[in-house]
């Protein structure tokens, strides 16, 4: 038996969808991509979207376009991927990595109050695995500051806050559909905004720094180059993978509700176990389950931050993971703690227990197989194999 991390949800509508514009003859960044944006808007919440090629890509352009400058400041989670951090060395500005919450694995409001400085510009709030970041307080030191706030939602699409979708509380927001994300383009991402002028930049930047999108004077009949009076990126999506976009948000309903549902599954297979905690959704919050990701915890060790005990308990959650893996079960880590990464820890000095719950988090997390052609009996294989685990 082999069990993946996950794996994406294709059948005929895919297909047909991107041999849409094949037959058309336009491939490039056009009117399917502009359809994809109006449905993920509409679904999300916000004003505009803007269709990238990827996660990464959207939040360089929300940072470029929320002013973000070299030299500025820009609070963010220790505990995510690079990718989350990366564009904040792109602009040329310094990421202060801030830790987390270990119940929740967001930002601790606390700690981004006292990561503030004057060089302060923005907070890049995480919503990771699926949970909404606890945004009020984050969104109140904002408005103290005057900091923009620029949401990392790749990991949040399902994911909800008071009532309301992740990616419309902030100035901007990014979301990815890489293969591991709630729907998937194959590599893509969408930025999302409220504020008119900062979705004007970024299709501007997508887009080389045209003022004009190729497709758009096309069908207008343009024949004069459009102005380029910014510096751009080519960071379009183009209408092969927005074609497949529009058919994943087609399944997207089924897609949280099946998630939700092995969750509750996992929730209760594994509640029996002392040394492992499942996630939480606290009150007020929808988690989407874009990832089901456990802390490894025997000795009840994770909140007593004792970093040799979490050295000592990781080493033993990779022979359960190596353990799974003989079995067919494919497991991972949850995210990485940034500040202990070599190129982060390097140039800016970063100590190994600078951030603890984060450092916690990554040694001790592990993302259990989750995705809806997961079957009954697989799900139940996996349960078993980690209650047989001799910890």
């Amino acid at each position: 038996m082999k069990i993946q991390i996950t794996k994406p949800l294709f059948d005929e509508s895919e297909m047909q969808a991107v041999l849409e514009p094949i037959k058309s003859g336009w491939v490039s960044q056009g009117p399917k991509a502009e359809e994809f944006e109006n449905k993920f808007s509409t679904y999300v919440g916000t004003r505009y979207a803007s269709s990238v090629s990827s996660g990464t890509a959207a939040l360089h352009l929300a940072l470029i376009a929320c002013g973000i400058q070299p030299g500025d400041e820009v609070i963010t989670s220790d505990f995510t991927c690079v990718a989350a951090v990366n564009p904040i060395e792109y602009v040329g500005a310094k990421p202060v990595l801030v830790d987390i919450n270990l119940d929740t694995f967001s930002l601790d409001p606390s700690k981004v109050e006292e990561a503030v400085t004057v060089r302060t510009k923005a907070i890049i709030v995480v919503h990771l695995f699926g949970l909404s970041a606890d945004m009020d307080p984050i969104l109140q030191i904002a408005s103290k500051h005057r900091l923009k706030v620029i949401e990392d939602a790749a990991l949040g699409l399902g994911a909800f806050y008071k009532g309301k979708h992740v990616g419309g509380f902030g100035d901007a927001a990014a979301f990815s559909f890489h293969p591991r994300k709630m729907i998937t383009t194959g590599e893509g991402g969408m930025m999302v905004t409220n504020d008119d002028k900062i979705d004007s930049e970024v299709k501007i930047l997508r887009n080389y720094g045209a003022s004009i999108p190729a497709w758009q004077r096309h069908c207008k009949g343009i024949h004069v180059l459009p102005t380029y009076n910014v510096l751009g990126f080519n960071y379009k999506m183009s209408d092969v993978h927005a074609s497949l976009g529009i058919a994943q948000m087609q399944k997207l309903p089924m897609i949280l509700e099946e998630r939700r549902r092995l969750a509750e599954r996992y929730n209760n297979g594994l509640s029996s176990l002392d040394w492992m905690i499942t996630p939480v959704e606290p009150s007020g919050f929808i988690h989407s389950y874009q990832s089901y990701i456990c802390l490894f915890n025997p000795g009840d060790i994770v909140h007593k931050g004792q970093i040799g005990s979490i050295k000592r308990a990781s080493k033993k959650k990779d022979e359960l993971i190596e353990q799974l893996a003989q079995k067919g079960i494919a497991t991972v880590a949850g995210a990485q703690a940034i500040h202990n990464t070599s190129y982060y820890k390097q140039k800016y000095g970063f100590h190994e227990t600078d951030c603890p719950n984060a450092l916690t988090a990554a040694m001790l997390s592990i993302a259990l197989p989750i995705y809806p052609q997961l079957s009954y009996d697989e799900q139940v294989y996996v349960i078993e194999n980690i209650k047989a685990f001799d910890v």
